[in-house]
């Protein structure tokens, strides 16, 4: 087996460390219907959607405030192909490919295809201790026949 080099290692642990952080982000959306989704985000994030942006850290966790308020409804986000990249000392981006579950109600729903299956593009800041996505975007690959939540929230003023 080869020897690892420092930037192996480094990229070992970018991986680990985005792909984890994902995955934590994730069961918030999940469990918590993104009531600390702002937590993961810098103030000036960037969130693209298929239908709609949102802009700045506020108008993220707005979105998700939303979603809250229209009801129960159950959600699986499921990622693989997880690939991060260093893009400067405190920058790095990343893909995988998201799987998402979703319909209105609450457990136990009838199981179905996922409703989406999309590229996802994200690229993250390093503050302090803590790797925090400056910008989201999915590129819808497969789409089924339940909708998605992504209003434009300027819309529903």
């Amino acid at each position: 087996m080869p020897v690892m080099t420092a930037l192996d290692d480094a990229l070992l642990t970018l991986n680990l460390e985005l792909s984890t952080q994902l995955s934590n982000y994730w069961h918030e959306i999940d469990f918590n219907g993104g009531r600390d989704a702002s937590s993961y985000y810098t103030e000036d994030a960037e969130f693209h959607g298929q239908y709609a942006s949102y802009i700045g850290v506020a108008k993220i966790q707005q979105f998700y405030d939303w979603r809250v308020a229209q009801g129960p409804r159950l959600s699986v986000h499921s990622f693989t192909n997880h690939r991060a990249w260093f893009t400067g000392t405190d920058t790095a981006e990343a893909t995988n490919f998201l799987m998402l579950y979703a319909k209105n109600g609450v457990k136990i729903l009838p199981s179905h295809a996922p409703i989406t299956i999309s590229l996802a593009t994200d690229k993250y800041r390093r503050v302090g201790d803590r790797w925090l996505c400056t910008w989201r975007q999915f590129e819808h690959l497969f789409e089924g026949d339940t909708p998605v939540t992504n209003p434009n929230l300027d819309e529903n003023k």
